[in-house]
């Protein structure tokens, strides 16, 4: 039989995951004893015709099968994805605000709210998460989380790495991912798996299932769930650390000092439970489906430090202690905190009269705030579909998802409360809640080509809510003490007032027309248009053709070339947040604002507008017997991509504002808003190689995955510093490859993988002025499991062998260890992690 499966990424397989993969093992076994080749892997991503063979579309789909999930010791399905797919990147994002709780994912270097997510081919919610305070390429995105999309629900995930906003909507420039949900009625397995870093932090155990029934003639019913509990790591050092300052030099005086008093690594993660239900019930020639999700997890953090001699609003004031003058009486010292040794700071302070209070006296050794909070994401989907006289096919669904981030922050203070501050606040939440309808058809019609002539055609509806909600009245008030210097809100992340807190609301609708057919035997052709219409920004027009000719039965080019776009998201057009301090005898506020605020409309703002993008991809498919290798190379340009845009406001100003009866701006400095300003140029190459290889006594997959994405600014705007440009264009690697080896012999099977990361670069602590570039790192996998008594697997296993990390970041004179830099030694956002090695074991049992 002629081997035409893809394996694209053979071997490369999510650990414990939870995938009924047991079966699959044995009948692996067989068809190496046998000489028999397996059959196509198929996907229905890129086109409404039937599903297809994936090296038989005119545009790359990689293809991740259930049976290729599973030696990986990773069970984040994040982590999982962008190990096997070069094209995927995602960050860790410590202490990077709401990040920190929902990581971004990016595809071909792209932010990630321009790729598109599907779930069985429905459109997912995005997150609640703005990342205004993300690094590199994701700053100011508005995505999906996917952390829900875990693996024991899964049957297969399919990347289309194409542009595609002309066939499914909004956001997919970059391209599509569709999770498909599993749908095997004999599905019976359980997956517990428990891993540690080799430094013996970071443990993680996890346990999954899923559970599969039949229902009437062809019908289904599955159940996935999971368990998951994360430690943090620490992978940092002290502040200061071999030197006489920072946190290290007060912990040599006698201060009671946290060692150390910033952890960087992967935050803590505990309740990390996920559910995902997915049915089918046949109803004579139709069948009604239904699908649902549900997530929830509480994320913990930390923040930076607040040392007790120099923190600004907390501890002191233009270098001297500040102290709180409860009474009025006065009479309160003057001079900075003796750092000599612990006894002199806290007889100055303590000499002070009763009427003065320092907060020196509630945090000696100063303190670091935990930032965290709690995610619940939640998705329901129920459709009818059918044939109707054998060429017309209609698919006709409505759904819900809302995702919710519970912000909270603790050990720290409203300082303006003085010593009455609560330690611990509810900052507020953020809220996305989306409702879609869709109705597709399809009609096949004989034109006399080599295949019919397939039309689909079909709307959609869509209506979007972004919810800002008001946290605890302490996490924002302006205090007694405010006048006297004292900052205001919960100190690192002040909550949601009430002024910002609201709820805002779009519509929108579209309309598409698909035509594809075979034109002969050796010539597919496809074309798309889509028309859309916001009830915010107003309408757009996209369109799309693509092609694939075979040259032969071993050789065949393909190609595309299509318009697209992405809408701005609710999140963008309407975040608001407030942060307030004490300048020149007055309360000021620097505000993050809705783009349509008259503030911003004063500044050049206005109703934010779709970014436009142009794809154009050409490739190759090769089958040389046994060896498949497609390469492709694509080129993406996107104009007005939004960007936060920041602007100080002068006393001319602000009368003018007040002027239009604009009262609220009396108290503002500084305003942040979002608007289209830059364009970027995005290129590259994909290359994707799989060999069988049948030999010592079992089979063998190899399998070379490689991407080459270079990314342009080709218009900065008026909001790109050299520093973003700089960090847009090189904050991912341009070279990434992974190359895998997973051998299958009887009861035994092995993995290893090769991962390179090339050279990345990053703006340390988001900052222009401290450039971090990180030199190519390559990272080790390796796993060896036995099968026992057909329904058993014992996998051991290790993430990172050789304990590989990013070089140690250097500027000047300057490292992670020099006083003030906070012991942050490593490069934050190195798409590698800074984890180093972990070993781990699973156990999974199908029965």
């Amino acid at each position: 039989m002629k081997l035409i499966k893809i394996q694209l990424l053979a071997g490369a397989c999510l650990a414990g995951l939870g995938f009924a993969a047991q079966p699959a093992l044995a009948q692996d076994a067989a068809n190496v004893d046998e000489g028999v080749e397996e059959t196509s892997v198929i996907t229905v991503l890129g086109s409404r015709r039937e599903a297809r063979s994936a090296i038989d579309s005119p545009v790359p789909i990689d293809v991740v099968q259930a049976s290729e999930l599973m030696n990986q010791g990773s069970s984040d399905i994040i982590d999982a994805l962008t190990t096997v797919v070069p094209s995927l990147s995602a960050n860790r994002e410590p202490i990077s605000d709401a990040a920190t709780l929902v990581r971004p994912v990016n595809l071909r270097a792209l932010p990630s709210d321009h790729t598109l997510v599907l779930v069985n081919g429905k459109r997912r919610h995005r997150g609640a998460v703005v990342g205004e305070f993300v690094s590199g390429v994701n700053r100011g995105a508005q995505g999906v989380d996917i952390n829900p999309l875990f693996g024991a629900s899964l049957e297969q995930v399919d990347v289309l790495r194409d542009g595609a906003a002309a066939q499914y909507g909004s956001d997919a420039i970059a391209g599509v991912i569709n999770y498909q949900l599993l749908s095997d009625p004999d599905a019976r397995n359980i997956d517990v798996q428990i891993s540690q870093s080799y430094e013996g932090d970071g443990r993680i155990l996890e346990a999954s299932g899923a559970f599969g029934a039949s229902i009437g003639d062809g019908g289904f019913a599955t159940v996935a769930l999971q368990f998951r509990d994360q430690e943090a790591t620490s992978r940092g050092v002290q502040d200061g650390e071999g030197s006489n300052g920072g946190a290290a030099g007060l912990a040599a005086a006698g201060f009671p000092v946290a060692d150390p008093v910033v952890v960087w690594g992967q935050p803590e993660v505990e309740n990390d439970f996920k559910a995902a239900f997915n049915m089918e019930i046949p109803v004579g020639d139709a069948a009604v489906y239904s699908f649902a999700t549900y997530a929830m997890r509480d994320v913990d953090g930390s923040f930076f430090y607040r040392n007790p001699t120099n923190r600004a609003g907390v501890f002191a004031n233009d270098g001297n202690v500040l102290f709180a003058d409860l009474t009025g009486e006065g009479g309160c010292p003057t001079g900075p905190l003796p750092t000599t040794s612990f006894a002199d700071a806290t007889a100055f302070v303590d000499g002070a009269p009763a009427n003065c209070f320092a907060f020196f006296s509630n945090f000696p050794g100063g303190f670091t705030p935990r930032f965290g909070g709690t995610v619940n994401d939640s998705a329901l989907f129920v459709g009818f579909k059918g044939e109707v006289g054998g060429n017309l096919t209609y698919d006709v669904s409505g759904g819900y998802g809302r995702n919710k981030v519970d912000y909270q922050i603790r050990n720290t203070v409203n300082a303006s409360l003085g010593p009455n501050t609560p330690t611990n606040f509810n900052a507020g939440f953020q809220a996305q809640t989306e409702l879609v309808f869709n109705a597709d058809f399809t009609y096949g019609v004989d034109l006399g080509f080599a295949s019919d002539l397939n039309i689909a055609f079909g709307a959609q509806y869509q209506d979007e809510q972004f919810e800002i909600g008001e946290g605890d009245r302490e996490s924002y008030i302006a205090g007694p003490f405010a006048a006297q210097g004292f900052s205001v809100g919960s100190n690192g992340f002040q909550g949601f007032s009430d002024r910002v807190a609201g709820k805002f609301s779009r519509d929108s609708i579209g309309f598409y027309v698909d035509a594809e057919a075979d034109i002969t035997d050796s010539l597919l052709l496809s074309g798309a248009v889509r028309f859309e219409d916001f009830s915010d920004f107003g309408s757009t027009f996209n369109g799309k053709g693509s092609f694939l000719f075979r040259l032969s039965d071993s050789f065949a080019l393909r190609g595309s070339a299509s318009t697209g776009f992405r809408a701005p998201t609710l999140g963008q057009s309407n975040l608001q947040r407030a942060s307030t301090g004490f300048s020149g005898g007055q309360l000021v506020e620097q505000l993050v604002i809705a783009s349509t605020d008259p503030i911003a409309v004063f500044f050049g703002g206005g109703q934010l507008d779709a970014e436009s993008a142009t794809n154009f991809s050409l490739g190759t498919t090769v089958e040389l017997g046994p060896v498949t290798i497609t390469a492709d190379y694509f080129n993406i340009k996107v104009e007005d991509r939004v960007a936060l845009t920041s602007r100080d406001i002068s006393a001319a100003d602000r009368a003018a504002l007040v002027g239009q009866g604009i009262a609220s701006a009396a108290t503002v400095s500084n305003v942040q808003f979002f608007v289209n300003d830059f364009d970027t140029r995005t290129s590259g190459v994909d290359i994707v190689a799989n060999m069988p290889v049948f030999w010592l006594g079992g089979k063998t997959n190899f399998t070379l995955a490689y991407n080459y994405t270079d990314t342009k600014v080709t218009n900065r705007g008026t909001t790109i510093s050299a520093g973003r440009e700089r960090e847009i264009e090189d904050a991912l690697p341009a070279n990434r490859a992974t190359f895998t080896a997973a051998h299958t012999a009887g009861a035994f099977d092995g993995l290893i993988r090769l991962n390179y990361f090339g050279e990345a670069y990053e703006s340390l602590f988001n900052d222009d002025t401290l450039p971090v570039v990180t030199p190519s790192l390559l990272v080790v996998d390796a796993e060896i499991g036995v099968t026992v008594a057909e329904h058993f697997r014992l996998a051991v296993g290790a993430k990172n062998l050789f304990d590989a990390y990013p070089d140690e970041w250097q500027i000047g004179n300057f490292t992670g260890r020099t006083p003030g830099f906070l012991g942050a030694i490593y490069p934050l956002n190195h798409p590698a992690g800074f984890n180093g090695g972990s070993y781990y074991l699973r156990i999974s049992t199908d029965f």
